[in-house]
């Protein structure tokens, strides 16, 4: 486990690893997790150097992200893959965290938009979430499926899972780490944006020519995405993308969730073959994330 981003406190870390060992697993450590420097775990050179070791290490069978908040896109262009690609894999987190699961994916391995340790696991993840994301993680046979809460677009598409929080994403545009979204389903995340800002980043997507050749499109639960003026998100998502020629849902939870405790985290595995049908009400894959 490490922290690429934010700094983070050791009391909600040991609640948050105390769940990984209940799964069975064996938690290592990175050097560096609790160290800090202003808002980040440490120095750039500190969390890289963090990062770069249990990449490379080929006993570290996956890699958890302690937290978000803000700090893996400084440190994404050292990343050396090339041991990765020989020996991926499963890089767990979301948030900030997007932006090292679109490097990961960009050297054509899976990158999962879950739980992470000192956040939602430390919170409480609900038995659902977590399960789901033990499973994803250890089943080879496992394909799973994920409820449609709204329909903005109807209709039914395949294509590759790619994604993650909305304002990072964009942030990534003009990098050789934005997503490539060519007949991908995209699914994207946020929280605590108000309708303008919603709007400007959709905006922002949709001139970049990220939405032009989507085969589909999800929303999640958008968290604490304030109404204004009688204008919420999924308004704000149908005035956006309502005329794009795709299927289109809202509410899928996974990402942020605010709640203190019971977190619905639903782990999300970039890069896997997936089907959006608004008429069954579901997203499901295809194809498992681990072999």
């Amino acid at each position: 486990m490490v922290a690429p981003a934010g700094a983070l406190t050791e009391d909600r870390l040991q609640v948050g690893l105390a769940i990984l060992e209940g799964w069975g697993l064996a938690p290592r450590l990175g050097t560096s997790v609790l160290a800090r420097d202003a808002y980040l775990a440490g120095g750039d050179d500190v969390r890289l150097a963090d990062l770069q070791a249990v990449l490379d290490d080929p006993d570290v069978r996956a890699v958890f992200c302690a937290r978000g908040g803000y700090g893996s896109q400084r440190i994404v262009p050292q990343i050396d893959w090339r041991g990765f690609r020989r020996a991926p894999k499963a890089i767990v987190g979301y948030s900030d965290t997007t932006a090292l699961l679109s490097a990961a994916l960009a050297t054509g391995v899976v990158a999962v938009h879950g739980p992470m340790v000192a956040d939602d696991m430390a919170k409480g993840i609900t038995a659902r979430s977590g399960m789901h994301l033990h499973r994803l993680l250890s089943d080879p046979g496992y394909l799973w499926e994920v409820e449609l809460p709204q329909v903005v677009r109807p209709g039914r598409a395949r294509g590759r899972l790619v994604g993650g929080c909305l304002s990072v994403l964009v942030t990534l545009l003009g990098t050789p780490w934005a997503p490539d979204t060519d007949g991908a389903i995209l699914f994207l995340e946020d929280v605590n944006e108000r309708p303008f800002r919603l709007d400007r980043l959709l905006t922002q997507l949709r001139q970049a020519g990220k939405l032009d050749r989507l085969a589909g499109l999800v929303f999640g639960a958008m968290a604490r995405c304030p109404e204004v003026d009688g204008l919420g998100p999924r308004d704000v998502v149908a005035r956006c993308c309502g005329s794009l020629d795709i299927p289109v849902a809202y509410g899928v939870p996974s990402g942020h969730d605010e709640r203190d405790t019971g977190c619905e985290n639903f782990a999300l595995p970039l890069g896997v073959e997936v089907v959006l049908d608004t008429t069954r009400g579901r997203l499901a894959a295809l194809e498992a994330a681990v072999c």
